[in-house]
């Protein structure tokens, strides 16, 4: 299934957001093209034409998503600073070290500062609820969507329409590996171990 009409009816009328939280309202207007391009200023680079439709095609009042509709760079930085963490964070208590970082530092500190820098290269990503992101690099339709806890990475959609089925309507749509995903650097990396 793809975004579209189908795909929103199908989660207007299916959704589970559980508790007595209000649910999303797919297909209805949200964000303009002017505040697509704000939110793409502020974080220095564009997101997906498929993130953006999505994104211009919900409404969201009971704040069930990441709030890109009133949308703040310091929460979003926040968020990915707590992905960052949970890096080191297994770099700490779980001896985490890539292969791409070289040979590993005597101290903790500058295993840690050379885990930050290269964190920084990573493909960008975009919160989309709890701890689920979608790959915003390369920039194009269909990347997957990543549950990240820690270093702890699956595949929870192999794009955006498989991702909102998967975690609003049928968790039976789950997958870990697929190879019809698209491999996004790093982050398949830590998903396909």
């Amino acid at each position: 299934m793809e975004l579209g009409t189908e795909l929103f009816d199908l989660l207007n009328r299916r959704q589970k957001v559980g508790g007595k939280q209000v649910p999303v309202v797919y297909g209805a207007r949200g964000l303009s093209d002017a505040e697509v391009a704000s939110i793409e200023a502020q974080l220095g680079f564009r997101v997906p034409d498929d993130f953006a439709y999505l994104f211009k095609n919900l409404q969201d009042p009971g704040r069930v998503l990441f709030p890109w509709s009133e949308f703040d760079k310091q929460k979003y930085d926040e968020v990915i600073a707590w992905v960052r963490r949970g890096v080191e964070f297994d770099i700490e208590h779980d001896s985490l070290w890539l292969q791409r970082w070289g040979e590993k530092p005597r101290t903790l500190s500058a295993a840690v500062e050379i885990a930050r820098k290269d964190f920084e290269t990573w493909p960008k990503l975009l919160p989309i609820f709890g701890h689920r992101f979608r790959a915003a690099e390369p920039c194009r339709s269909g990347n997957p969507v990543f549950s990240i806890w820690q270093t702890d990475v699956i595949y929870y959609g192999a794009d955006l329409a498989h991702y909102l089925l998967n975690e609003f309507v049928d968790h039976d749509h789950a997958l870990h590996t697929s190879p019809n995903i698209r491999r996004i650097d790093v982050w398949s990396d830590f998903a396909d171990n």
